[in-house]
């Protein structure tokens, strides 16, 4: 597999873990004190910046704020980008909270995403194998 079709493989998943995500996070973070969604997790890794740039998801810069306040992208609502176009990281990092919820939900839905989120790690691994690195 090419790596554009590895990168729209990725794209798509990510499309389709988003909701059983969301539904979990519409529990979780709504009632959350503690902000996950740091600033110095909307800073690109080497797989996110090849995964971007083969889904075609322009560059974007990051505003001076310190690397442990709020995501620059985080609204009221939550993230204001769509998953598919965010770090990876901001779709596998889950809390303890978020897991007890989880772990408390729908278990079958829950198996769904946890085999999304393998296939997410897998495509990502893969990317990386057949991608050259990006320059400095």
């Amino acid at each position: 597999m090419s790596p554009e079709e590895i990168a729209k493989e990725l794209k798509e998943i990510l499309i389709e873990a988003s909701p059983l995500i969301e539904d979990y996070t519409r529990i979780t973070c709504a009632l959350c004190e503690h902000v996950c969604c740091k600033q110095r997790h909307a800073i690109p890794e080497e797989k996110d910046l090849i995964y971007m740039k083969l889904a075609g998801i322009p560059e974007y810069s990051l505003d001076n704020r310190g690397p442990e306040e709020p995501c620059q992208f985080l609204g009221p609502a939550g993230c204001m980008k769509p998953r598919w176009q965010r770090p990876l990281r901001c779709t596998w990092y889950f809390c303890e909270r978020l897991l007890k919820t989880m772990d408390e939900g729908d278990q079958r839905k829950a198996r769904r995403l946890i085999e999304i989120i393998k296939e997410i790690v897998e495509l990502s691994r893969r990317l990386i194998l057949e991608t050259d690195s990006p320059g400095p």
